[in-house]
């Protein structure tokens, strides 16, 4: 008899059984930062902002694969960029540092010099993301602060403390195509000043030891169940 169903090679066991040696195999994660980071200030959930700073994420290899996809792409943005006759700086820090140090952020480039036909004003911050379809369909209809606000509050963050009012640049990767999409994001005091007293709302909480809540009271919520620190946070 023909067996027309559809193998999912996926769920053979030779393949199950090297994933979970892969999990097993990888390197426990260290959360090297030990401050606040600008990245996740613009996270929708306060609590999970907090343990980003103070404890140890638990990913799976899967997702570490995923943040190593983004710098990759990262590369290999800035290198297309440079060879159209972009210029980043060398010698400038990409690093700013407030609250004492413990809040903080490095921002992915810092553009200097961009082609006169595009009328950039330089310098001005770079940012870059690799994005799944869905993300990158959100961008592409939404814009970046609708679709992805976390990156805008970190690009704000940025041009505040490193003093680089310029539009941003903000490319980003369609990581299925390999299509890029470049917008300017306009400084927002406004904002930049929200976001900042988010992260003063932060540290002064945990400094209290008190947790902050989380963005659902439901654990099986999808962005309790992406979350690194869920098991941690739910216990």
């Amino acid at each position: 008899m023909l067996d027309f169903n559809r193998a999912i090679l996926s769920a053979q066991s030779i393949s199950v059984s090297i994933n979970d040696l892969i999990e097993r195999s990888a390197p426990a994660e260290v959360n090297e930062r030990q401050y606040l980071g600008a990245s996740t200030i613009g996270s929708e959930c306060l609590r999970r902002i907090q343990f980003d700073w103070m404890s140890n994420p638990a990913h799976p290899a899967r997702t570490r694969d995923i943040f190593a996809r983004g710098h990759f792409f990262e590369q290999l943005s800035r290198e297309h960029l440079v060879r159209a006759g972009f210029q980043f700086a060398t010698n400038k820090s990409l690093n700013f540092s407030a609250a004492g140090g413990l809040f903080r952020g490095h921002a992915d480039g810092i553009i200097t010099v961009a082609p006169g036909s595009l009328k950039i004003g330089c310098p001005c911050i770079w940012e870059h993301k690799a994005l799944g379809r869905r993300g990158w369909t959100a961008l592409e209809r939404n814009g970046l602060e609708k679709a992805h606000p976390a990156y805008a509050a970190q690009i704000w963050i940025y041009q505040t403390y490193l003093g680089l009012t310029n539009p941003a640049l903000f490319t980003a990767v369609n990581a299925d195509t390999c299509e890029r999409l470049h917008l300017l994001l306009p400084f927002d005091p406004v904002q930049a000043q929200a976001w900042s007293d988010r992260a003063v709302v932060v540290i002064e909480a945990t400094r209290a030891g008190e947790l902050l809540p989380r963005v659902t009271k439901d654990a099986d919520d999808w962005r309790c169940r992406l979350c690194g620190h869920r098991a941690r946070c739910w216990r």
